[in-house]
C-alpha cells in the first residue's frame, strides 16, 4: 500500500498473500453445489497430483506398473481417466447421460475437452462437472480397493455408486429451466419432469432452491 493513502482490509489481504494465476480448470471443479470430496480428487487430477504407478515405479517405490483394472496397460493419469478400457465404459455410460454423443479417450484431451466444454453454468455443464468429478472419485477409490484390499467391483457397481451420489444430489433441486436439451438430460437420468419449470422468464441454465 502506498503511504497516504486509505487503509483497505482487501488490499492488504492482497499485499500479504500470494495470488496465482487463474487456472483454465478452475471453474470446471470449483462450481456452485459440487460434492467437495469428489471435485478434491478432480483438483487432484488436474494437478497431476494422485501417485500413480508409474510415478511409484520412477521413484523406486513399486516394480509392478500394470492397470488395477487388468486391461494390461502401464497405469498412469492419462491411462486411468480415461484411456483405461474398464473407466472409460463407466464414463462413455455418463457422458451419454449428460447429453454428449462421443467416446472419451487419456486424460490429456479430456482435460482439453472438459475446459472447452463445461465451462458454462448451464444445467447440462453442471451435472457433466458433477459426474466427472463423482466417477474420477469412485474409480480412483475402486483402484484403491484393488490394490490395498484385494476387494473387486464389477462396471455396474461402480456406476450404480456414481448415479446414487449424482441422484442424490439432483433431487434436491426445483425450478430446471424447461428446453429440450434439460428434458432429454432429465429423461435420461430418470428425474421428475416436475422439476422443469415453464416460462419466459427462467433463465437459460437453471434456479437453485435447496
Amino acid at each position: 500500500m502506498k503511504k497516504g493513502c486509505t487503509f483497505s482490509l482487501h488490499e492488504a489481504w492482497r499485499a500479504f498473500i500470494p495470488h496465482s494465476p487463474i487456472v483454465p480448470w478452475s471453474k470446471v471443479v470449483w462450481f456452485p453445489r459440487r460434492i467437495p470430496k469428489h471435485c478434491f480428487y478432480l483438483w487432484l487430477t488436474f494437478r497431476d497430483g494422485h501417485k500413480t504407478l508409474d510415478k511409484l515405479h520412477s521413484w523406486g517405490v513399486v516394480q509392478y506398473v500394470c492397470c488395477a483394472f487388468r486391461c494390461g496397460q502401464k497405469e498412469s493419469i492419462d491411462h486411468l481417466f480415461f484411456a483405461c478400457p474398464f473407466i472409460a465404459t463407466i464414463w462413455n455410460h455418463f457422458l451419454a447421460k449428460c447429453g454428449f454423443r462421443r467416446s472419451c479417450g487419456g486424460w490429456s484431451g479430456e482435460s482439453d475437452w472438459c475446459i472447452q466444454r463445461l465451462q458454462g453454468n448451464s444445467f447440462r455443464s453442471w451435472i457433466t462437472k458433477l459426474t466427472l468429478a463423482a466417477v474420477i472419485y469412485h474409480c480412483w477409490m475402486e483402484r484403491n480397493n484393488h490394490f490395498f484390499q484385494n476387494s473387486f467391483g464389477n462396471s455396474d457397481s461402480l456406476i450404480q455408486a456414481v448415479a446414487l451420489d449424482i441422484e442424490g444430489k439432483c433431487w434436491g433441486l426445483s425450478r430446471v429451466a424447461d428446453n429440450p436439451m434439460n428434458s432429454e438430460i432429465f429423461s435420461n437420468w430418470n428425474f421428475p419432469l416436475s422439476l422443469l419449470s415453464v416460462g419466459t422468464s427462467m433463465p437459460a441454465g437453471f434456479l437453485w432452491n435447496l
